[in-house]
């Protein structure tokens, strides 16, 4: 989408309070819905970043909440404080950062609560793009969660990154999860996290170009691409993968390790889904978090495989010889019939017919193919998972971190350092 054109359509009623009076080289969103305990520390942690590179980022907050009916009256009192501070620049650690505030709360600016926090980021990312200078290079944006704390050489690190890596459109950052305020609380955030890996290692084995991954207050990616991309989604929860995806879809996303972000472990019903209510799931002692059968990931990779050796003369013998679980969910989601368009619509280059397939077995048919095969292939506990994928990948974990979560957790950990 052309960049003006965008601007135009997504210019919405939400508009940043304090006007930026210069351009910025990158912009950092944070959506906050009652938040003032939890903000200050992630702004201080910002506050602790070289400031020259602070003086050229803007951190705009969206401060947000549903109508009252749905907010709550603590909430909404919350809300209305915290804009007050900012109005009079009195928030904490206002004085060390170019921080700006967005009105998404007060009666007639609230959000759509089916719309939630993809609706926040995207007011935050949108107003950002007016204020970017685009004349000097290319400009980030990056979204952060207002009770994710950051390192040192937070913006330092995710700079050099883009600055290194030309073709990259976006990447997933490098984090860890804060530890619980309880026992069962960090027993609970260790299992959700190692989780969150093993799934994608298991896409990595399965050699998926959607292998990375997805958290809202860990990612970055070029305001041009952010664009291209669409925008931000507006879904309360599950906008970041959705948006990730997208971005995908029109160019690379890779990885930034050489800084760590460290997202709330808290329990949460915000959102339908992800790590808040998640973790509420199973300290309420719901049902038990079962990893996914590796033989699905081994699935995923014979199809893959096939597609990357597929003959530009005789295409549809790349789908000969696969597995009856394979054949069943491309035939029910009527993929043979969307292959013959990709070959007719696709130039007839290998490279460009795989990413044409690629593009419609997309991270989300991909979660969906897990799912299809979980009567075939049971979940497993973790233990038994992850030594089944490593064994299957052909590098066995090591014994002395089998008997711990913890320790298979700073191992995880390491490995993507």
């Amino acid at each position: 989408m052309n960049f003006e054109k965008y601007i135009l359509k997504n210019r919405g009623r939400h508009r940043i309070g304090n006007t930026p009076v210069r351009r910025y080289k990158n912009a950092i969103v944070i959506p906050a819905f009652s938040e003032f305990q939890h903000l200050p520390p992630t702004l201080k942690s910002l506050s602790e970043n070289h400031p020259a590179i602070l003086d050229e980022t803007m951190i705009i907050t969206v401060v947000n909440n549903p109508p009252a009916d749905s907010a709550g009256p603590d909430k909404l009192r919350e809300n209305a404080e915290m804009l007050d501070l900012m109005r009079n620049s009195q928030f904490p650690c206002q004085d060390r950062l170019q921080l700006f505030w967005i009105d998404a709360s007060s009666h007639g600016h609230e959000i759509n609560p089916k719309e939630g926090v993809g609706a926040a980021r995207k007011i935050g990312m949108d107003a950002a793009l007016e204020f970017l200078d685009f004349e000097r290079g290319a400009p980030l944006i990056i979204s952060l969660d207002a009770d994710t704390l950051v390192e040192r050489n937070y913006l330092e690190a995710i700079n050099e990154y883009f600055m290194s890596n030309a073709g990259i459109a976006g990447a997933a950052i490098e984090f860890a999860h804060q530890p619980g305020s309880t026992p069962e609380e960090d027993a609970a955030i260790t299992r959700y996290e190692l989780f969150m890996r093993y799934y994608v290692e298991g896409l990595q084995i399965s050699q998926s170009p959607y292998a990375y991954h997805v958290l809202g207050s860990a990612m970055a990616f070029r305001a041009e691409e952010y664009v291209r991309a669409g925008g931000m989604r507006k879904r309360n929860g599950g906008e970041d993968f959705y948006f990730m995806q997208a971005l995908r879809k029109i160019g690379e996303v890779g990885e930034i390790r050489g800084t760590t972000v460290f997202p709330s472990s808290r329990p949460s019903d915000r959102v339908p889904f992800g790590t808040g209510p998640r973790i509420s799931q199973i300290l309420e002692g719901g049902k038990e978090l079962k990893f996914y059968n590796p033989c699905i990931f081994l699935l995923l990779k014979k199809l893959f495989s096939a597609i990357k050796s597929v003959d530009v003369k005789d295409p549809c013998a790349a789908f000969n010889g696969l597995d009856g679980e394979t054949g069943k969910f491309l035939a029910e989601n009527n993929f043979f019939h969307e292959w013959e368009k990709i070959l007719k619509n696709t130039p007839n280059d290998k490279m460009k017919i795989q990413w044409a397939f690629h593009t419609w077995f997309d991270a989300f048919r991909t979660l969906k193919f897990v799912h299809s095969c979980e009567d075939r292939y049971p979940e497993l506990g973790l233990m038994e998972a992850y030594a089944r994928l490593f064994d299957m990948a052909g590098k066995p974990l090591p014994e002395t971190i089998k008997p711990s979560e913890k320790a298979l957790l700073e191992f995880m950990r390491r490995k993507n350092i």
